[in-house]
């Protein structure tokens, strides 16, 4: 099979399954210092699942369709658990959480032994305990879990609440992921000729403030990415990133609403681009989360060859559960009515676009 088709085959798979990481490890790269590699065996790795956005109180059959697909690796991309406190929907009254005349938070912090607890709940669901049994689980974070909604370098509880995170993803003690400032990583999966590369970014940690157009890994991850884009080539590299990274979504319905994703900070998206490019890495794709929906995105303009943003978000939320009840049907008409710039599209689409929802047949 050539390089091409087999890259072409692995976009199949993980599309297919549409939650696309295995029971045993390569090797595994943290800060980027060389530690941590652990050498064992090197099995074929045909199927990876991942997926976001998991509210720990709310029903997960998803658990069993993903048991039943029998992934070698688990990959979870941010809002593993929800951590912070959600408060009512107002847009009178006294206490007013959104709108124009917004005069107090939507969102708080949980103290950490409650975010422990909720992470706790997560960990014991039988599904998901029968998934870490069979699978490899690996992970990064997004602002629920990380502890506050659309938080970013600013939010004071990240360093207990990195410890939390790792914890709950099972990390050895002595991994360089517990003493460096972020949670990214990277794994090697696979035989040398057929190997894949899982690279995971810390969105959140070292991240500007949204309107900045500012950083959004910081300069100890960057340093480090262009490191790992510079290593070992692989057959494919999987980057995941717990918002979307090619998505303009915001752009087009601001301002309406917005949601979080590189585009908002378009001088580090072009950065990133610039990066995969200059390295040379070929088959690289990405793997996303948060927005409550899943799609496919494709960009031919950025690296030399057409590159893919595959998000699968919602394991237990869907986009208009972001909202009351009554407003849900606006939601599906502005989804409706929102461009398909740069997004795949599909029979299969339940609307015209594929921003709203993307259903597969078998």
């Amino acid at each position: 099979m050539g390089k091409r088709r087999w890259w072409l085959w692995w976009m199949v798979v993980a599309v297919g399954v549409g939650v696309v990481g295995v029971a045993a490890i390569g090797t595994r790269s943290g800060a980027g210092e060389g530690e941590g590699k652990v050498k064992v065996l090197e099995p074929l790795v045909t199927r990876i699942a991942f997926g976001s956005c998991a509210n720990q109180s709310d029903p997960q059959p998803i658990w069993n369709a993903i048991i039943d697909f029998d992934p070698q690796v688990f990959i979870w991309l941010g809002d593993n658990v929800y951590g912070d406190v959600k408060r009512p929907f107002k847009l009178f009254g006294k206490e007013r959480t959104v709108g124009p005349w917004k005069n107090a938070p939507r969102f708080i912090p949980s103290p950490p032994k409650e975010l422990e607890s909720r992470y706790q709940k997560a960990k014991s669901n039988p599904g998901y305990s029968r998934l870490r049994h069979t699978t490899q689980v690996v992970g990064t974070w997004d602002d629920h879990d990380y502890g506050l909604n659309d938080a970013g370098k600013e939010f004071g509880g990240k360093i207990t609440n990195q410890k939390l995170l790792l914890d709950f993803l099972d990390e050895p003690q002595d991994s360089p992921r517990r003493k460096q400032e972020g949670v990214y990583t990277s794994y090697m999966f696979g035989p040398v000729g057929r190997q894949i590369k899982v690279i995971l970014l810390d969105t959140r940690y070292h991240r500007d403030p949204l309107r900045s157009d500012g950083s959004v890994l910081g300069s100890s991850q960057w340093t480090w990415l262009e490191k790992e884009l510079n290593g070992p080539k692989s057959a494919i590299t999987i980057i995941g990133s717990s918002v979307q990274v090619i998505s303009n979504l915001s752009a087009t319905t601001r301002p309406l609403f917005s949601l979080e994703s590189w585009g908002r900070f378009p001088k580090e998206r072009n950065r990133l681009f610039k990066l995969i490019a200059d390295t040379k890495r070929e088959g690289v794709f990405f793997i996303s989360g948060d927005v409550h929906f899943g799609e496919i995105s494709r960009y031919d303009c950025s690296i030399g060859y057409p590159v893919y943003d595959v998000t699968s978000s919602g394991l237990t939320q869907a986009v208009e559960k972001a909202v009351p009840h009554v407003f849900s049907l606006i939601v599906r008409f502005v989804a409706w009515l929102t461009p398909t710039t740069m997004r795949v599209i599909s029979k299969n689409c339940r609307f015209r676009s594929c921003t709203y929802a993307k259903f597969w047949s078998n």
